[in-house]
């Protein structure tokens, strides 16, 4: 049997057991639960329903509402219409948002188009617009719990979270219809030009590392929360973390990292990534590898100070190594100008401005080394690639609305945190002599 016998088989199969369903349930449907009295037809109608073996249109006919009924609001329902009213299943719902997260919208159409008979069923614009249903649902529960108005987990002391990363992204900004309207209207009404969001979208990113080696991610725009700080507590009250446990958060120097973490409750100690610090002494040692014969000022060569300054940072001594950068720069400030110099003088400068102004954030990195404690931010970075890069940004021209990017941030985190769960089937109705049965037997129990 071809792939297109077989979607043909399954189509017509689906279709068939829709429809006797639909059909009982509108049986079901016509009796009153309450006298009941059979409700008669008022019109008839038919919508289209679609599953991940196509589309199936079902006759959904317009019931009266019976007499002895208390709404009086209404004259008249749809009892099938009511129980669906996405007109698509759980299943196919939850394949188009699953794919999505994962490829570009038009790449997870074909691919679903091709394994199954849904050519008529879904469409590119379909599977966005499913992306963003789904992402504003999880955004509004994520509000709604840091608002009060949603219980969070049961706080468990075994929970250990060893360290936490935040870093942040950025991706090309395409301004939203509203926004290019805006944009058109000012042109001839100057008052009413709005700030602009700026050309690019800043999506902050995050991965906890518990104490059992599991890892869970973190997302958002910048743009589109209320603060940034309730974020980063409501992703911890999620793992279950205890109000008072202490958490080390890694990062480098950078300026998102402040608003990302400022204003937060929780005790939060920073250390400074010993990544982004190996790299400016690496750039050091490469420019100084042209002068073998230089001599630093207290009579040793030039590469033997910047290496015994790059393990005075290892082990927690920031401040002598910083006194030792700034002895061979004030050297090679002294010296006759020299267009060889300039780049080990500029290294030289970034990196000693760098441990100074981030003084507070350094540690003895070869304690927490010895021990198994993460040091760098390369979790961080992991996770702006995960969460980010392989699907906005990595070999891909794409632009993006702060909204458009921050729905899907949402959905794509929760399929990587395994968090992504399908919607319940709707209850299949009973009819009245059913309940009558159901009933009887549990008053004899």
């Amino acid at each position: 049997m071809s792939l297109a016998e077989g979607k043909s088989l399954m189509y017509e199969a689906q279709r068939a057991l829709v429809n006797a369903q639909a059909h009982g349930f509108v049986a079901a449907s016509r009796t009153c639960l309450q006298c009941g009295a059979t409700l008669s037809i008022r019109a008839k109608h038919t919508i289209r329903y679609r599953t991940v073996f196509g589309k199936v249109t079902i006759d959904s006919p317009q019931l009266r509402v019976c007499k002895c009924s208390q709404d009086t609001t209404s004259k008249s329902c749809s009892p099938l219409a009511l129980v669906l009213p996405r007109r698509v299943s759980p299943e196919l719902e939850y394949l188009q948002v699953k794919w999505a997260a994962h490829l570009p919208y038009a790449v997870a159409t074909t691919l679903l188009k091709e394994t199954l008979p849904v050519d008529q069923a879904i469409s590119t614009s379909g599977v966005r617009n499913r992306v963003w249903v789904v992402g504003q649902e999880l955004d509004d529960a994520a509000e709604k719990a840091i608002r009060g108005e949603r219980a969070y987990p049961p706080t468990d002391s075994k929970v250990k979270i060893v360290a936490l990363a935040v870093d942040s992204a950025w991706l090309r900004h395409r301004p939203s219809r509203q926004e290019q309207d805006e944009a058109k209207l000012a042109q001839y009404y100057p008052s009413k030009r709005l700030p602009s969001n700026g050309r690019h979208v800043n999506i902050i990113a995050g991965r906890a590392v518990h104490e059992d080696g599991r890892c869970k991610v973190y997302g958002y725009v910048n743009w589109e929360v209320t603060s940034a700080a309730t974020r980063l507590n409501h992703f911890l009250s999620e793992q279950g973390a205890a109000q008072d446990q202490k958490i080390t958060i890694v990062s480098d120097g950078a300026g998102e990292f402040e608003k990302a973490v400022d204003g937060s409750q929780r005790p939060l100690t920073r250390i400074l990534d010993w990544f982004h610090i190996a790299m400016k002494f690496r750039a050091i040692e490469q420019s100084a590898q042209k002068f073998p014969d230089l001599w630093a000022p207290n009579g040793r060569l030039v590469q033997d100070e910047i290496a015994s300054a790059k393990w005075l940072t290892w082990h927690g001594k920031g401040a002598e190594a910083v006194e030792r950068l700034k002895s061979i720069y004030d050297m090679l400030d002294l010296t006759p100008e020299d267009a060889a110099y300039r780049a080990l003088s500029w290294n030289l400068r970034g990196t000693y401005w760098y441990l100074e102004s981030n003084a507070r954030y350094l540690i003895n990195y070869g304690w927490r080394y010895r021990r198994g404690m993460p040091i760098s931010s390369s979790i961080a970075e992991s996770a702006v690639n995960e969460v980010v890069s392989l699907r906005c940004a990595k070999k891909r021209q794409m632009r993006w609305t702060n909204k458009g990017a921050h729905l899907l941030v949402q959905v794509r985190v929760a399929v990587l945190n395994g968090e992504l769960k399908m919607r319940d089937m709707p209850d299949r109705r009973r009819n009245l002599a059913e309940q009558k049965h159901d009933d009887h037997w549990e008053c004899v129990a």
